[in-house]
């Protein structure tokens, strides 16, 4: 026992950082992550963390081992690092023996415990996973959600357990006590070949793992606590907006292939070639077909955007290069967008997809309220939303009207004339705030002739088309996958200062602001916060004040 004591003070010598790195390594976690589904376990923040991968051929497990749970994982102490030469130690093999057998083990269905192979073994800086939850209390377990230990130093190794035949069960075991408890807190996270199997979970216990070679998406483990957030296959989402209804369709590609009748037998192209051939195939399969009812009409989309995406540790992410994802868990989602007059009083369909894996389909409607979640079945294939809103009011703008002249009678011509006068803080500022409310409400029109004539209520110029795309870079914003954001408020509006506009009897106004820009598709909210500068000249005609000229001057993201 003094003996592994020895090596444990000795090796946590040995990994000694400077103050400097360490300084950086605190200072990166401190970086807060935007994420569509966050864990509230706090297991990717446990002292100890195990990477798994099952492959063809192989268990590749990357380790983290806590520098203060040395004793426990021993055996992956290289032997160059002990210098005391009354320290005797059993051979790499040995100890790798002893650690497939009795310390970190993967059991097989008929009883084999794998062997493992020490690949790599290095001190390093723990990988930071960072929890926007840490130090929180669980809403669902009411315990404090753990952070990461304090001092950042690991003992990294990777192990390899090799196996010839494919098993169809693996039991993980972890290093437990007497009762089969773990000894040592372990967050891990499981890949069969580059599918996800779990979500970063806790190690602490035994877990039998059932591996599906044919299809990875399907490898479970028993424990029904040791799952992804992101499980589903397919995923229908309907949104109820003002001026638009759109479907979404989320599935694996190998669904979506069987689903359209998608011909993948070309061997003759590369993947990107069949990746936008797929697209396109898709795209015509879905412009064929009638999409939704919308108050009793059968409609098909006027737009149809396809994405492809991958389940991440943070939630789904729109892949750039598809081909970049391997087919077993890549996502096609299909985006079908419906033009519509006012928000509408009923929509419903039916859905006709399902096959041997698929038998109920998760189903989010979500309106100017918020989501209303429901199951799709083969029993019951119908889908619909219902307007039940009473409190809401269509999007209407409002004419911009402030005064800042005043009248003079002209007795000797009988008639009465405005004089216009620069206006003050007070009135250029409900003048800027009436022109980006009207801005922002017009850019709500998503049919291109109806926001052309919307923006036509705002701007008064010749060059209205420039002024509408500077409008754009604030009002319609590109969010990740090419979807479309909006304004949804703004906050902190200042006009820094006015000037005289020289042709006219307008003036000129630097504005300054932020602005809340939103965004939802694929069942996610992507939501941010800018800061703008822009550059306005606005003229009254008619008693109503509209834009002549805009120049984004700035606009950035707030983190």
């Amino acid at each position: 026992m003094q003996a592994l004591i020895n090596i444990v003070m000795f090796i946590r010598k040995r990994f000694s950082f400077s103050r400097t790195y360490l300084f950086f390594a605190l200072l990166a976690a401190t970086s807060l992550v935007n994420a569509d589904w966050v864990n509230l376990t706090g297991a990717e923040t446990s002292p100890n963390i195990a990477e798994i991968y099952v492959l063809d051929n192989q268990v590749n497990v990357k380790l983290e081992v806590y520098i203060g749970d040395l004793e426990k994982f021993e055996e992956l102490i290289p032997d160059d690092w002990i210098t005391d030469p009354k320290i005797k130690r059993a051979s790499l093999e040995q100890r790798m023996q002893t650690f497939a057998a009795e310390r970190f083990r993967f059991i097989t269905e008929d009883g084999t415990k794998l062997s493992a192979k020490l690949e790599l073994v290095e001190p390093r800086m723990r990988v930071d996973r960072k929890s926007a939850f840490a130090g929180m209390i669980n809403p669902y377990t009411k315990q404090r959600v753990q952070a990461a230990p304090e001092d950042k130093r690991v003992l990294y190794a990777e192990i390899i357990y090799p196996f010839d035949k494919k098993p169809q069960q693996l039991t993980i075991v972890p290093p437990t006590d007497e009762r089969g408890n773990a000894i040592a807190s372990i967050g891990f996270i499981t890949y069969h070949k580059a599918v996800p199997v779990i979500d970063f979970r806790f190690l602490g216990q035994s877990a039998k793992l059932t591996l599906d070679w044919q299809d990875p998406w399907y490898t479970k483990f028993d424990n029904k606590n040791l799952t992804r957030h992101h499980k589903d296959p397919l995923m229908l989402f309907l949104y109820v907006e003002p001026r638009q209804v759109r479907l979404e369709s989320l599935m694996r590609f190998s669904d979506i292939v069987e689903m359209t009748g998608f011909n993948v037998d070309d061997v003759q192209e590369n993947l990107k070639d069949k990746h936008q051939r797929l697209e396109l195939h898709i795209k015509k399969f879905h412009a064929e077909k009638q999409a939704l009812n919308i108050d009793g009409q059968a409609v098909k989309p006027d737009s149809i955007r396809v994405e492809f995406l991958s389940a991440t540790l943070s939630g789904l992410k729109v892949v750039e290069d598809s081909t970049t994802v391997d087919e077993a868990s890549l996502l096609v989602g299909v985006s079908q967008q419906i033009f519509v007059e006012a928000l509408p009083q009923k929509v419903d369909s039916q859905w006709q997809y399902f096959n041997q894996h698929i038998d109920r389909i998760p189903f989010t409607a979500t309106d100017p309220v918020g989501p209303f979640q429901g199951l799709i079945t083969k029993d019951d294939p119908e889908f619909s939303w219902q307007n039940f809103l009473k409190k809401y009011q269509e999007p209407v703008m409002q004419p911009v009207v402030v005064e800042t002249g005043w009248n003079i009678d002209l007795p000797y011509f009988g008639k009465t004339k405005i004089v216009k006068q620069m206006p003050k803080q007070e009135q250029a500022l409900s003048i800027v705030e009436g022109l980006l409310e009207n801005s922002r409400i017009a850019f709500i029109e998503k049919e291109p002739n109806k926001l052309s004539q919307a923006l036509g209520e705002v701007i008064n110029s010749k060059q209205s088309e420039a002024v509408a795309e500077e409008l754009a870079k604030l009002f319609s914003p590109k969010v990740t996958g090419g979807a479309v954001g909006a304004v949804q408020l703004f906050k902190n509006v200042q006009v820094i200062n006015v000037r005289e506009l020289t042709k006219s009897d307008g003036f000129s106004a630097t504005v300054a602001g932020e602005a809340i820009i939103s965004a939802q598709h694929w069942g996610h909210v992507d939501q941010r916060q800018l800061s703008f500068q822009l550059l306005l000249d606005l003229d009254e005609e008619d008693t109503q004040w509209r834009l002549v000229d805009l120049t984004v001057v700035d606009i950035k993201e707030i983190k």
